[in-house]
């Protein structure tokens, strides 16, 4: 979230990603993942929209595993960090 200024109202910058596609042709699509699987938390990924577009872009750098340990690090900060689940 982002105050451009404090007269207006927040704006919502972050996106829910899939870390395996959604789609069938998406990045870092894998057909053998069910679907119902592709939409639960253990596949999102909070991102701005730059770095979404920037993952989604660069598949040979952005693996699969890669965003699994980058979202696993970042929960264990928050909840190390701020006392949050």
């Amino acid at each position: 979230v982002e105050d451009v200024s404090e007269s207006d109202d927040p704006t919502l910058v972050g996106e829910n990603c899939h870390i395996v596609a959604e789609s069938g042709g998406g990045p870092r699509s894998d057909p053998t993942l069910p679907l119902a699987d592709r939409n639960r938390y253990a596949n999102l990924i909070l991102l701005c929209s730059i770095h979404h577009k920037i993952i989604d872009d660069n598949e040979a750098i952005w693996t699969i595993d890669k965003l699994k340990a980058l979202k696993s690090s970042h929960e264990t900060w928050v909840e190390q960090s701020l006392g949050l689940d």
